[in-house]
C-alpha cells in the first residue's frame, strides 16, 4: 500500500532534517512547507521572511494555501503511484485531517510522525539556523512559545500517528522509522 508519511510539529524540532533523510534513503519525495509557502510567496526558499507570529505569509489564511497545496502535490505522487513526505508543523487537527482524507482518496495509508525533542535542543537547533544562509525556515527562538500555545492537542494514541524522539543521532531515528513503517507492509 501506498504511504503519505507526515513529519509534523513545532519549530526547531528536527522535521526538515528527518524529512530529508528520510526521503534521500526511502527514494521518496519530499514536499516541505517553507518551500511551497515561499513560492506561493513569490519567494525563492532562502529568502528570509521573519514576520511576527501568525502574520504575513505566516498567517491563517496563507497557512491554509499552503497546506491545500501541499496537499495538491501529494495527491499527485499518490496518483502516480508514488510515497510521499510531508514535512510542515501541521499544527491545525483539521489540516491532519484533511491529509488523512487525501490519502484514503489515493488508496494510501497516511503516516503521522510527530518530532518532539527537550526544549534547549530545539533552542540550539533555532539558534543555528538563524545563522544559516541556506535554510528555507523562518522559524526563530522568539516566536518559539507562541507557537507551542497556538499548536492543536495531538493525540498520540491514535494508530496513525507516532511520536518521534529526534534528540539521538540522526541515523538511528531514521532507522527506527524505516523499520516502523516497513512493518505496515
Amino acid at each position: 500500500m501506498k504511504k503519505l508519511v507526515v513529519i509534523f510539529g513545532l519549530m526547531g524540532t528536527g522535521k526538515t532534517t528527518l524529512a530529508r533523510a528520510l526521503g534521500r534513503e526511502l527514494g521518496w519525495p519530499v514536499v516541505h512547507s517553507d518551500a511551497v509557502r515561499k513560492k506561493l510567496a513569490g519567494l525563492t526558499p532562502t529568502t528570509p521572511t521573519p514576520t511576527e507570529f501568525g502574520k504575513g505569509i505566516y498567517d491563517e489564511d496563507f497557512s491554509r494555501r499552503t497546506y491545500e497545496e501541499m496537499r495538491r502535490q501529494a495527491a499527485a505522487h499518490l496518483a502516480a503511484g508514488q510515497n510521499v513526505i510531508l514535512d510542515g508543523s501541521y499544527k491545525r487537527t483539521a489540516e491532519r485531517e484533511l491529509v488523512k482524507q487525501c490519502a484514503q482518496e489515493h488508496g494510501a495509508a497516511a503516516v503521522f510522525l510527530y518530532c518532539a525533542c527537550p526544549q534547549e535542543i530545539v533552542i540550539q537547533r533555532l539558534d543555528i539556523r538563524a545563522q544559516d544562509p541556506e535554510s528555507i525556515s523562518d522559524g526563530r527562538r522568539e516566536i518559539l512559545e507562541a507557537q507551542a500555545k497556538d499548536f492543536d492537542p495531538v493525540d498520540l494514541t491514535l494508530p496513525d500517528y507516532w511520536g518521534v524522539n529526534t534528540n539521538p543521532e540522526l541515523p538511528a531515528v531514521v532507522e527506527k522509522v524505516k523499520y516502523l513503517l516497513e512493518r505496515m507492509d
